[in-house]
């Protein structure tokens, strides 16, 4: 599973429509979030997307918008991807964990 490289990243969030989307669930998100960005939370496992894959055409309705996804480590945003593309969005990236996207922004 490979994650976004920094200018990956910078030219999704750029791009129009972008989402930030934080899959770790509420008490790590509680912990520690995106201050410098808005984002969606919507919690994932690795075994289980459902309540992204029923919620995302009301939260993401722009399937060829960018969708930046992260989590604590990568491997939940990984399956979050995956779930996404299935349901036809386009513009999917994994930028891994939290500590690596805001070293991505900077």
């Amino acid at each position: 599973m490979g994650y976004a490289t920094a200018d990956q990243v910078k030219s999704a969030a750029d791009g129009p429509g972008a989402v930030f989307l934080d899959v770790r669930n509420a008490a790590e998100v509680k912990e520690a979030w995106l201050a410098s960005r808005p984002f969606l939370h919507v919690s994932c496992t690795l075994d289980d997307c459902s309540e992204l894959m029923a919620r995302a055409d009301e939260l993401l309705p722009d399937k060829n918008a960018p969708v930046i996804v992260f989590c604590r480590s990568g491997r939940r945003a990984g399956k979050a991807k995956e779930s996404l593309e299935q349901l036809g969005y386009t513009k999917v990236l994994n930028a891994g964990g939290l500590d690596d996207l805001l070293g991505k922004l900077e």
